[in-house]
């Protein structure tokens, strides 16, 4: 069986715990112009589907942390399921900030946080976070790497599972790559911003005026509708009934962005990239990828764990 197909067969663990034609409510979706989030949600959205998940209530990461404050109780039965990524721990404080609220608020439901990367720079703020976590009688995280699990087992709580990212639940349903998309040479896909890495042990080869990330590949017109979104959201918080459909509105926007980002991938003969849904995306699209780790081994905790045996992926070690 092919790889890719293994690594999505891989996602059932996911099932075992949230049973199939489950109630859940979806919090912390993205609402931002980070493609590799937006891959994460589309995985997400695709296993809902796929296992028959009633969704009955998303809210973004601008509007999750109303929504618990807002929200004194919630049946029983309702599993609440926190999106996935990389952004477990204190680089990123807002979503770390909401997991805790989460399971401090909701101690009656099954809570569940998808595929993350954990990655703390301060130990205080570690074991301050787990002991908040320990507290829940029924929480499951799911996590990419083995680095992530033991830390979850150590410091957060006993149901720690590995599970590839869920991003991977989109292979065939994106296209593949052919032959004849292909009209340019590699290209540099490098991360920017707190997760940068120093790439000058590549020496020449690694020309920074080629680099391009996320924010290049999205438009000024991305960047507007975004923008609106938030503008929209911030105006159904305050008329009564929800008036704007921005789930509906953000998805289907969405939808068409990451089919224009599949497109200008598969017009590269390769990608280099520091990014790790750079490289997940290129598995998806079943091309040729050199993986350079990031800032903290978050990437090659993911290959060695994953992508390894994927044809054409490579990790480059600095």
């Amino acid at each position: 069986m092919e790889r890719m197909q293994v690594l999505k067969d891989n996602l059932s663990v996911i099932e075992k715990v949230v049973p199939r034609g489950s109630e859940i409510i979806y919090l912390d979706y993205p609402l931002h112009l980070n493609v590799g989030d937006l891959l994460i949600l589309k995985g997400a959205e695709q296993f809902f589907k796929e296992n028959n998940y009633k969704v009955i209530t998303r809210h973004s990461d601008n509007t999750s942390m109303r929504f618990v404050e807002k929200t004194n109780s919630i049946p029983e039965h309702v599993v609440i399921v926190l999106h996935g990524g990389g952004n477990f721990g204190d680089l990123y404080p807002a979503h770390q900030r909401l997991r805790e609220a989460v399971v401090k608020k909701f101690k009656n439901n099954k809570v569940i946080i998808l595929p993350q990367t954990v990655h703390f720079k301060d130990k205080a703020n570690l074991l301050k976070s787990g002991e908040i976590f320990k507290q829940h009688p029924n929480l499951t995280i799911f996590c990419r790497d083995t680095n992530s699990q033991e830390i979850l087992k150590e410091y957060f709580c006993d149901n720690v599972f590995l599970c590839p990212d869920m991003a991977q639940s989109l292979w065939n349903v994106f296209p593949q790559q052919k032959g004849s998309d292909i009209k340019k040479k590699a290209m540099w896909m490098i991360r920017r911003d707190i997760e940068k890495t120093d790439l000058s042990a590549l020496g020449a080869s690694a020309e920074p005026s080629e680099f391009i990330d996320w924010y290049d590949i999205c438009t000024d017109g991305d960047r507007r509708f975004m923008k609106f979104m938030h503008l929209l959201e911030k105006l159904n918080r305050h008329i009564p009934g929800n008036l704007f459909p921005t789930n509906t509105m953000w998805y289907g926007y969405t939808d068409k962005l990451v089919e224009r980002v599949n497109q200008r991938f598969m017009s590269h003969e390769s990608v280099i990239t520091s990014r790790m849904h750079g490289h997940i995306l290129c598995c998806l699209l079943k091309m040729n990828t050199q993986l350079i780790d990031n800032s903290y081994g978050k990437n090659s905790g993911y290959y060695e764990s994953w992508t390894k045996g994927v044809p054409g992926c490579e990790l480059v070690k600095l």
